[in-house]
């Protein structure tokens, strides 16, 4: 039952009443759930499904055992029929659900490279999807492996935690998701009017960062304009920093599944936007990859904020999954930043995202910073301090 209730909640959280194509991502060990998307879509009156099947293990296997040029000749490999959806304007909804460690035998620098070729394959959908164009959803499944391996629980435990975090045990989910987000609204509204410059952050452990936000920023929230819910679920209030104006340092506060690689233990120093050095306890041939994929890639793209009270931090369980620990805490994003942070008429392409301020790169990769004595303050153009953390809370603004 909750099953086709989760299964209903993300199709109307990605709007596909406004729609004539859904495609949907999901690994290919998720028949259950798969076929309660199923159902769940034959309640609209939609042209087509389509259903995106990966295979984890079988491209894991292909990364270890093939040569580059042999790996992208295969079919796993290419994403061009994303393409065809994008232009028909369909709803994306993705479905990921982890493997621990599943990649860990794999090069980092082969992993990097074999993903490039898959982002090239889509390049009509990574526009689009840049410039805000498309309906998309992200989520995830519970799997045994992730449960079990990763989180030493059993896989109904996993999917009950889901269900819980996600609101699905309640009567309505979606309404529920409705006044979750108008809080969420109330508060971003609140920050809107500021019109910060400046945000400095600080904890104890040695994080001491001054981030710039650029001329027009604005403060979103889960909801896109089109009152699409992106990340299911979602915590968070974001906007995006000026990519080229960072300064001091930061430290992770919680581990980082990249490409199913674990990073631990992030410390990173910047000047004029840039990381100028850096480290990590675990993983830190990873972290270097991600800050060499491109020119920009080294800069940040997102600023987030999440109290610690939020209900996926009220678990007290690391997920190991970025799209849950992201929402247990505040984070910053190396990489892409999102056009909907700065106030603008028409599309915004990549140099004329850059001249204003918000970064343009092939990744966006999150990594947690929020502690439990984390304090941001917002400075304002007059040079006026305005607490808007403390201790890991949201202030009275």
């Amino acid at each position: 039952m909750n099953m086709h209730k989760y299964a209903d909640l993300l199709l109307r959280a990605l709007r596909v009443k406004d729609k004539d194509y859904l495609f949907i991502e999901i690994p290919n060990y998720l028949e259950k759930f798969r076929e309660c998307l199923e159902k769940a879509a034959q309640k609209y009156a939609l042209k087509e499904v389509h259903f995106e099947i990966t295979y984890p293990f079988k491209e894991h296997g292909l990364l270890r055992d093939l040569d580059y040029d042999d790996i992208i000749k295969n079919p796993l490999f290419d994403r061009s029929i994303y393409n065809h959806y994008a232009k028909l304007d369909a709803a994306f909804l993705f479905i990921r659900s982890m493997i621990p460690n599943l990649m860990s035998d794999i090069p980092a620098e082969k992993q990097d490279r074999v993903e490039k070729y898959r982002k090239a394959t889509q390049e009509e959908f990574s526009e689009l999807y840049d410039a805000s164009r498309l309906h998309w959803t992200m989520a995830v499944a519970a799997n045994r492996w992730w449960a079990e391996e990763a989180l030493k629980i059993s896989e109904e435990e996993l999917w009950d935690y889901i269900y819980d975090i996600c609101l699905v045990k309640g009567r309505n989910p979606y309404r529920g998701w409705f006044k979750k987000l108008a809080k969420l609204d109330r508060l971003t509204k609140k920050l809107n009017k500021y019109h910060f410059k400046k945000l400095k952050y600080h904890n104890s452990l040695g994080t001491d960062l001054v981030l710039t936000l650029p001329k027009k920023h604005r403060w979103c929230s889960g909801k896109n304009k089109d009152g699409v819910i992106n990340n299911m679920p979602t915590e968070e209030i974001f906007t995006a920093p000026r990519y080229d104006k960072t300064e001091g340092v930061v430290f992770s506060s919680k581990p980082l599944i990249y490409n199913n690689n674990l990073i631990d233990g992030i410390k990173l120093e910047f000047k004029k936007g840039r990381v100028v050095k850096y480290d990590a306890k675990v993983g830190k041939k990873y972290l270097a990859n991600i800050l060499k994929i491109d020119k920009n890639s080294s800069y940040l793209g997102e600023c987030a904020l999440v109290d610690r009270d939020s209900a996926i931090s009220k678990k007290r369980l690391l997920f190991e999954e970025t799209l849950y620990d992201e929402n247990a805490a505040c984070h910053l994003a190396l990489g892409r930043g999102f056009n909907e942070c700065i106030r603008h008429r028409g599309t915004l392409d990549s140099k004329t995202l850059l001249k204003r301020g918000i970064n343009f790169s092939q990744c966006h990769v999150d990594f947690m910073i929020g502690t439990d004595d984390l304090s941001i303050t917002g400075i304002t153009k007059s040079e006026e301090e305005v607490p808007i953390m403390k201790d890991g809370h949201f202030c009275d603004l």
